[in-house]
């Protein structure tokens, strides 16, 4: 008690002190006033009676919120969640999201409670950068959490609602702009080119389908502080990727180790019986002369390919077989060792023969696909090839999905039923042939699987339901001979069901399709064992029951 009452009265007397101090020695009479020492306080005081100087009392804020990721990303919203702040001085009421678009001057932010996962508005094929920090009772805020960049599908419905990956080693060289290709899980179709200007405004300058674009003179010019450029990649559904780096209007230095771009446009110019003579566009060098081209082929369904290595040329002519079909891509290479990415494919189908009245392959037949499947058989379907001069009839190949092709029919139609292998492969895929004893390029393999047995069953239950919410569990019994490592149960609402919480396991909801996953504790299911989890979910249109399960990609009861 001496001790703080000491304390408190030199808190209250320490400004007369200090006022005292700035007088001349003589007058003060309690001690010597010295300069301090190097990293001392501004005063130094000798005299006993005077205690020193205490440090001033800062209230320690929250600790920085960690590992934020988003765990759904719809085309209107993301779910996020973070590890939770550790508290300073005082308790933590809020977390703070901040979600801003890349060049623009607006900073949105979202203010939560004392939680760690919120869901937030978003725009269709908007990007966003989003950061969270934590805020305490006397307004004390955390520095800002890691940075995640979150990109919104077009669209939440249709075969492909995922947005590319970015493009990568945008760089301006005399006014064209180079980049490396992106990639995308079902085909990147083309790229989306911007103008910014250096405060708040992009503008969609063009298109382009390859890594280049050559920059219109007016681009370089016009209002803005700092004019930069970047390129978005898009797919056939709509969905854009995150933006490149960006680049100034002015020509930039490479990176040492970036390589040429893809060589673009193979073609054929002459094709025989036994050569193909292909041309290509040459590729643009990236830190590094480009010095030659590796032409890269395979025959098809067959697991063993060549290569030819040619100059610094934009032709070549290759040695192959008759009525054979092959797939050709072409690949730079520069004098630092870098090599580019490969070119589009190629497919090529050489003739029978040089001489004679047709010389050309009949036209792949259509789409082939696979009906009527049971255990011992399947339908195969397809539309038919034209040629110059006729089509005789297709031949029905099985493949072993290695290199070992078997002809199993040749029928004149465009249909034929096959005998199916209780194990093994069942792909199988069709040519066309004419009377001169060319064939077509192939059509698409299809694989058939005969129906096997349900290996699991589902139990789905409502333990609880309420205007606007349920709580369910769910079973999975292994009716298998053999125990399951590892278990992804997939399933779709037919409501608008949302899950909140789910515990005994993970997951993740894309709209209304839901994949449940195995904890590290209950990953195995031995046979004739079962597995449960329970979830609390949303609801308000419906709150149906899921009809069907699948357990690691096989149907259950």
């Amino acid at each position: 008690m001496v001790g703080t009452g000491l304390k408190s009265l030199v808190r209250r007397l320490w400004p007369a002190f200090v006022a005292v101090a700035t007088l001349p020695v003589a007058v003060l009479g309690v001690g010597l006033v010295t300069a301090p020492p190097a990293g001392a306080g501004a005063v130094s005081a000798l005299a006993s009676t005077v205690p020193p100087s205490l440090p001033p009392i800062s209230p320690a804020p929250p600790a920085t919120p960690a590992l934020l990721t988003a765990t759904t990303v719809t085309s209107t919203s993301v779910t996020l969640s973070w590890t939770a702040a550790t508290p300073g001085c005082c308790a933590i009421t809020n977390y703070t999201i901040m979600y801003p678009e890349p060049f623009s001057d607006v900073i949105p932010t979202v203010t939560v409670g004392n939680v760690t996962t919120t869901t937030i508005t978003i725009s269709p094929a908007h990007q966003y950068n989003i950061r969270v920090a934590a805020k305490d009772s006397v307004g004390h805020t955390s520095p800002w959490s890691n940075q995640i960049i979150v990109v919104a599908p077009v669209t939440d419905s249709g075969p492909d609602t995922v947005p590319p990956g970015s493009p990568t080693n945008l760089t301006n060289r005399n006014g064209t702009l180079y980049w490396s290709a992106a990639s995308d899980n079902v085909g990147v179709t083309g790229y989306h080119v911007y103008r910014f200007d250096g405060w708040y405004t992009s503008t969609l300058l063009g298109t382009a389908t390859s890594t280049t674009y050559q920059l219109p003179p007016s681009a370089t010019t016009g209002p803005g502080p700092h004019i930069q450029f970047y390129v978005r990649a898009t797919d056939a559904a709509g969905n854009l990727s995150a933006a490149s780096n960006t680049v100034d209007a002015t020509s930039s230095t490479p990176p040492a180790d970036l390589p040429p771009t893809a060589p673009r446009n193979l073609a054929v110019s002459r094709i025989t019986s036994t050569s193909v003579t292909l041309t290509w566009t040459a590729a643009e060098p990236g830190c590094c002369d480009v010095t030659g081209y590796t032409l890269g082929y395979f025959q098809a369904f067959y697991d063993l390919g060549g290569s030819v290595r040619v100059g610094n040329v934009t032709t070549a002519t290759v040695t192959l077989k008759p009525a054979t079909q092959y797939r050709f891509m072409v690949q730079a290479g520069d004098s630092g060792g870098h090599s580019s990415q490969w070119s589009d494919p190629l497919t090529v189908i050489t003739p029978a023969t040089d001489t004679g009245p047709d010389t050309v392959p009949p036209s792949a037949p259509g789409t082939l696909t696979a009906g009527g499947v049971t255990t011992t058989s399947a339908t195969l379907n397809w539309t038919p090839s034209t040629d110059d001069v006729g089509v005789t009839g297709y031949n029905v190949y099985r493949w072993d999905g290695v290199f070992v092709s078997t002809l199993v029919a040749t029928v004149p139609g465009t249909s034929h039923t096959v005998s199916l292998a209780p194990s093994g492969p069942n792909r199988y895929y069709v040519r066309a042939r004419d009377a001169a004893g060319n064939v077509s390029i192939a059509t698409n393999e299809v694989g058939v699987q005969p129906p096997t047995s349900p290996t699991c069953t589902v139990t789905y239950q409502k333990q609880s339901e309420w205007s606007g919410g349920f709580i369910a569990d769910v079973t999975i019994k292994n009716t298998a001979t053999t125990a399951v490592n590892g278990w992804a149960l997939a399933f779709t609402f037919p409501g608008d069901q949302r899950i909140t919480t789910l515990w005994s396991a993970s997951y993740t909801q894309s709209g209304s399709a839901v994949t449940v996953r195995n904890v590290g504790w209950n990953g195995t299911i031995a046979a004739g064992a079962s597995v449960s989890f329970g979830f609390q979910a949303t609801w308000s249109g419906s709150n149906a029951t899921p009809t069907s399960f699948s357990l690691n990609g096989a149907p259950c009861r």
